[in-house]
């Protein structure tokens, strides 16, 4: 069980420095255009359109427990500013005290003109799911897909629903259940 457990662990850190390696290898004129630019606030700008959020949000749910989720996201619009809807390609990962998630889908933030500072992120997502430990509402060390539905409001409060199907380790019926994840960020 544990061999199981570390052996997961290690493929979320291998996954991690995969996508974290080419940001190490940016050359120092990189991170000067992104002081110039203002793109820091925490994320990692690799080109005008693809950035890192190391930590978008802090979740307590159902089957994970409390977790952190970072993301990659892929913007499709070149122009961004002054627009109203603008439509992302997102994948995230979500390490958790009893499972872990990683997600890719559509992410779509809605923010009106009038009001700058206000806007509401919605994202829809493919998700493979592992538990560990003692999750919430199912059995550990077992495997799952389903999808996600998320929205935040204001980017600080988020709420997400989830329908997962087991997909290893089981002898019988495949076992199936809503999840649900409310934090603080998107």
């Amino acid at each position: 069980m544990k061999f199981r457990h570390i052996l997961w662990v290690s493929y979320v850190i291998f996954f991690l420095f995969l996508i974290v390696h080419p940001v190490w290898s940016q050359e120092s004129e990189q991170t000067t255009k992104q002081k110039k630019s203002g793109g820091g606030r925490g994320m990692i700008q690799l080109s005008d359109q693809d950035v890192i959020l190391p930590i978008t949000s802090i979740e307590w749910g159902t089957p994970d427990r409390w977790s952190i989720t970072s993301r990659y996201v892929h913007m499709f619009q070149k122009d961004r500013n002054n627009k109203t809807w603008l439509h992302n390609l997102s994948i995230s990962l979500s390490p958790g005290i009893a499972g872990g998630r990683l997600g890719i889908g559509y992410q779509g933030i809605f923010s009106p003109r009038s009001i700058p500072d206000f806007g509401i992120f919605s994202e829809a997502r493919i998700v493979l799911l592992r538990t560990w430990g003692n999750p919430l509402s199912t059995v550990p060390n077992r495997t799952f897909v389903g999808a996600e539905i998320r929205s935040s409001l204001s980017f600080l409060i988020n709420l997400g629903i989830g329908y997962y199907t087991q997909t290893s380790g089981s002898n019988s019926d495949r076992e199936q259940f809503y999840g649900f994840h409310i934090g603080i960020g998107i």
